[in-house]
């Protein structure tokens, strides 16, 4: 007996994708049915999350990326989508962790294995973005003409002192 295919009747594949067709000849559903019983099971706890689309406050951050009009600017942006654990990289990692322990508590410890590896080849990711930064940052302020801001050189006179003396402050 084979599995009920809502996608298409069976010996009709007139229009169907190859992914149908061969779902429908290994007796497994397609990748849009198990999203789209997936999504029919869990509608109830989908009604109460509190956005619609997780990726919606990234794609701020790349609207960012755009308006930046300096390599200052940009990097700006990707420390905040990137930065020190707490921008989006950071919080996708935490993601990953968090599917990974809840796999570990349903006794699903093969898919707890590949969501910590996926955190940890993520964090790697991570690493060599930092990097990126670091070399693109260093490359701009070394450069003669740069669009970064110019640092004032040794020719520059300091700002003048206060003629004033300084007061101490009472405790």
């Amino acid at each position: 007996m084979s599995l009920p295919h809502p996608d298409f009747e069976p010996y009709d594949n007139v229009g169907r994708t190859t992914e149908q067709v061969t779902a429908h000849s290994e007796n497994r559903p397609t990748v849009d049915d198990l999203h789209r019983w997936v999504a029919y099971d869990a509608r109830e706890f989908s009604a109460s999350l509190p956005i619609g689309d997780a990726g919606h406050s990234i794609s701020n951050w790349t609207q960012q990326v755009y308006r930046a009009r300096s390599a200052a600017e940009l990097n700006t942006v990707a420390q905040a989508v990137l930065g020190d654990g707490h921008g989006g990289l950071g919080e996708l990692h935490l993601f990953l962790e968090a599917a990974a322990e809840w796999c570990e508590r349903n006794q699903e410890p093969g898919f707890a294995a590949r969501y910590r590896q996926h955190a940890e080849e993520l964090s790697a990711l991570g690493d060599q973005l930092a990097y990126l930064s670091e070399d693109h940052l260093a490359s701009i302020y070394r450069r003669p003409n740069r669009s970064a801001p110019t640092r004032p050189g040794p020719s520059v006179a300091a700002p003048a002192t206060p003629t004033a003396p300084t007061r101490r402050t009472s405790r």
